[in-house]
């Protein structure tokens, strides 16, 4: 299981980064789930619209809010992505959720990303970056240990 996290500063930002991050990856490999306190379908639609972005890649991506976490039934795949964001309260609840599903599931490729808003959260950066491998960027996956 990978941690990312990424601080965003606005519902634009967020999904930019996003969607930079999804069209880069493989994911068609992949199984991904959102829990989004905060809804970022307008700010998505948008984007796609405005920069021509391929929307192939994410035609199957709910970036809908997330009510209920519990109520989330996941397709069982090997590889997994998981989209987190909210407050730390129901970060916490939905990580909990999902953490509790792979070892439930045995699932071997998993990468859970955290997203943070940078004013919100600001106070707990450096807490929130231990707790993390990696960092992600409109320019991809940074190595936190590498990071200069």
């Amino acid at each position: 299981m990978e941690n990312l996290c990424i601080f965003y500063a606005s519902k634009y930002h967020l999904s930019i980064v996003l969607l930079e991050y999804l069209r880069n990856k493989n994911i068609k490999k992949y199984a991904l789930h959102t829990f989004l306190e905060n809804e970022i379908e307008d700010e998505v639609n948008v984007l796609i619209k405005k920069y021509k972005f391929d929307n192939k890649y994410v035609n199957n991506v709910n970036f809908k809010k997330t009510t209920i976490i519990s109520n989330e039934k996941f397709e069982n795949k090997s590889d997994m992505i998981f989209i987190i964001e909210g407050s730390i309260k129901y970060m916490k609840e939905a990580n909990e959720y999902v953490k509790k599903y792979i070892l439930d599931n045995n699932i071997i490729n998993v990468k859970i990303i955290n997203c943070f808003d940078f004013d919100k959260q600001v106070n707990y950066a450096s807490q929130i970056l231990s707790k993390n491998q990696k960092i992600l960027f409109t320019t991809g996956e940074k190595d936190l240990t590498n990071l200069s």
